[in-house]
């Protein structure tokens, strides 16, 4: 079977990581003062939502006062949003329906201090409104998310570093190393969608701790757009409130550490395998629980995160060729949702 534009955008994300390394980032982003702002908030749709989890987390761990929620939440609680606000969405398109009306609501009175965009299209809406803007530079993805995915991973390490003033080389340097460590990841997952797709229901569901949620939320997301399958990410103990009924045969689990023991995803792995679930768990440190465990030998967490986003991508393809479908084409929905 030839190899699908999804496929080609893969292969393509070490070379669009290195590009983005190569960038410059905007002036006047290293001279925003993030303790002048009352609230700091991200927000996007989709993949592009998803990447900005770790950075809530570290801003949230320093004491700041900083949200992180999709725009079609926050189109409904605009009112999250202030005068003092610094407003830090992602949006890949920056054309996507949500962010368009948010930036209609957001002019006039209604502007935050500084919109912070970060976007793949420098001629979109959303880079247009923007204070300030950093670009992707991962050029034409033709299927669902992929290079601008990563990339954005690496355009949110790189902001946030500048945000405190630290130096941008060390952290250039950690984007390089994660893209060698991207190309050099290749896991084999044919025998993991064989096994599921024999299940007359086959189901998924992907957890993780706080350091790899967006692996989880992003890989639900490819198996329901790429494979047409049912999966669901849940952070931490979330699984075992209620969705735990879903285990059994024909569940599929993946479990993503940060190659650090973890009692929790350790005991879940434990107590699904007892269910007659597969485990599959990925940097899981030390102990090793499930069927079959998977180390993408990243040494740092944005290389966990961005491998982790091919290991999604890769069992997305063989569950779509398992179905005969070919890997990343919409039959619904599009490259670029516009309708509310």
């Amino acid at each position: 079977m030839a190899t699908s534009r999804y496929e080609i955008d893969i292969q393509e994300q070490p070379r669009a990581l290195r590009a983005f390394a190569a960038t410059v980032l905007p002036r006047g982003l290293s001279d925003l003062n993030i303790e002048r702002y009352d609230r700091i908030i991200l927000t996007g749709m989709g993949s592009s939502h998803f990447a900005a989890h770790r950075v809530w987390c570290s801003l949230v761990s320093e004491g700041h006062d900083a949200w992180w929620v999709s725009t079609a939440q926050l189109l409904e609680a605009q009112e999250l949003i202030t005068a003092d606000s610094l407003l830090w969405v992602t949006s890949q398109s920056g054309e996507s329906g949500e962010v368009v009306a948010l930036l209609d609501a957001c002019e006039g009175a209604k502007r935050p201090r500084t919109l912070l965009a970060t976007t793949n299209e420098l001629t979109s809406r959303l880079a247009v409104a923007a204070d300030l803007v950093v670009a992707l530079e991962s050029g034409e993805e033709g299927a669902v998310s992929t290079k601008t995915y990563v990339a954005t991973l690496a355009a949110n390490d790189r902001i946030l570093g500048s945000l405190h003033h630290a130096d941008d080389a060390p952290i250039v340097n950690e984007i390089l190393v994660a893209a060698d460590e991207l190309e050099r990841f290749d896991p084999r997952l044919g025998t993991v969608a064989s096994a599921a797709l024999q299940d007359q229901q086959p189901r998924f569901v992907l957890v993780a701790n706080s350091a790899s949620a967006c692996s989880a939320l992003f890989g639900a997301l490819m198996l329901n757009e790429t494979a047409k399958l049912p999966a669901e990410a849940f952070l931490g103990g979330e699984f075992r409130h209620g969705p735990i009924e879903l285990a059994g045969s024909g569940l599929t689990a993946v479990l993503f550490g940060s190659g650090t023991m973890n009692p929790s995803l350790t005991g879940l792995g434990e107590d699904l395998t007892s269910t007659g679930s597969r485990v599959v768990h990925v940097d899981p440190g030390p102990v090793s629980v499930g069927w079959l465990s998977i180390s993408t030998n990243a040494t740092g967490s944005l290389g966990r995160a961005i491998c982790g986003a091919k290991f999604c991508q890769l069992l997305s393809v063989e569950l779509a060729r398992g179905r005969g479908l070919e890997p990343g084409v919409f039959r619904f929905g599009s490259k670029v949702t516009t309708s509310l």
